[in-house]
């Protein structure tokens, strides 16, 4: 609500919530502002209002829980027979349980936004928990204020990774010397992401309490690395860091920056998120899906193992209404995430 105080948030609310949030709300009485009038629905959402419940009538958001329980069965396998051939084999070991966490991350995202399935929470506390360490919480808080406020620089937290990246031209109280050479390490950088999100989830879990999360879910996985031989687990982890950050950067940040705060959730999306076109069967699974970012984007519920179907439906969607729908392959991605880089890192910064 603090995000879009003065905007409309209907198009947010309904992409983000369950259904028995949606229940409350229309069970809550509508109270007029005295001071303002209430912001109007911009006509791109009430039209996409329109298109979103007509996939869900096709039944594009009831999830399918044998693909779900394949999944887990397959990233739990990876890290077991990791685990197993950690001191026989470690390189073998490091890429199967780095691709795992990698995988576990993509599960866990996807489960995290299906607020309608019960058992989302038993296999996060395996997933996040005893895998990666994270606290589904945190995730959430993090990750949908991304969403619901992609691309804009005071607000989304995936895309301000100052004072170590800059993706715009800083002000000069927070500049670093280091700018100058970003374009040159930020792949290296890169392997620490999920080092930082494992000590961000661990101090936001002790911050607000989640004492029985730490204990049950989050202190297993540290148990388990440290037994693990101390190459396999810090290999195992920037391996997995470096995997999700590639996915995680190339679809917003060449995009455009959006300082002044776009009102419509539909324009927002499609000017801050561009799909990553996968060569082949072997990106296709490393992405994760993430690849098709804005569908994730605009229907952040749908099981991400139908967003190549409803990809085709979204391109007619934007033909027929103006919008832009922007998607290139990894090299054009990754040259252009270079080249912004390369870009900032040159700029003056501002005085303020």
């Amino acid at each position: 609500m603090r995000k879009y105080d003065g905007l409309d948030a209907t198009e947010a609310f309904y992409a983000l919530h369950s259904d028995d949030a949606i229940r409350r709300l229309k069970k809550m009485r509508s109270v007029e502002s005295k001071t303002e009038p209430a912001p109007q629905v911009p006509k791109e959402d009430q039209e996409f209002a329109k298109f979103r419940e007509q996939l869900r009538r096709d039944g594009w958001f009831t999830r399918n829980p044998l693909r779900e329980a394949y999944i887990f069965l397959l990233v739990v396998s990876m890290v077991v027979v990791g685990t197993m051939l950690a001191w026989s084999h470690p390189l073998l070991a490091i890429v199967l349980i780095g691709v795992g966490m990698q995988q576990a991350g993509w599960l866990g995202h996807d489960l995290n936004h299906a607020r309608n399935t019960s058992y989302v929470k038993y296999v996060s506390f395996i997933i996040d928990g005893w895998i990666n360490a994270f606290d589904p919480q945190w995730w959430s808080d993090k990750h949908n204020t991304h969403h619901v406020a992609t691309n804009h620089p005071s607000m989304d937290p995936d895309i301000n990774n100052q004072p170590y990246l800059f993706n715009w031209p800083p002000p000069k109280s927070i500049d670093s010397h280091l700018r100058r050479y970003q374009h040159y390490y930020f792949l290296p950088l890169y392997t620490l992401l999920y080092v930082s999100w494992r000590i961000q989830s661990f101090t936001w879990a002790l911050k607000h309490g989640h004492y029985q999360r730490l204990i049950f879910a989050m202190l297993p996985s540290y148990i388990w690395l440290a037994l693990l031989p101390l190459t396999v687990s810090i290999g195992s982890l920037l391996l997995s860091g470096f995997l999700v950050a590639v996915v995680v950067t190339l679809s917003h940040e060449s995009e455009d920056m959006m300082f002044e705060r776009e009102n419509s959730y539909v324009k927002m999306q499609f000017r801050g998120t561009r799909d990553v076109v996968c060569p082949d069967p072997i990106t296709e699974f490393l992405f994760g899906g993430m690849q098709y970012q804005l569908e994730h984007h605009m229907f952040p519920s749908l099981p991400r193992y139908y967003s190549s179907y409803v990809a085709p439906l979204l391109q007619q969607y934007a033909r027929e209404h103006g919008l832009h729908y922007k998607s290139d392959g990894i090299v054009t991605m990754y040259k252009a995430h270079y080249n912004t880089l390369k870009a900032n890192a040159l700029v003056a910064a501002r005085e303020q």
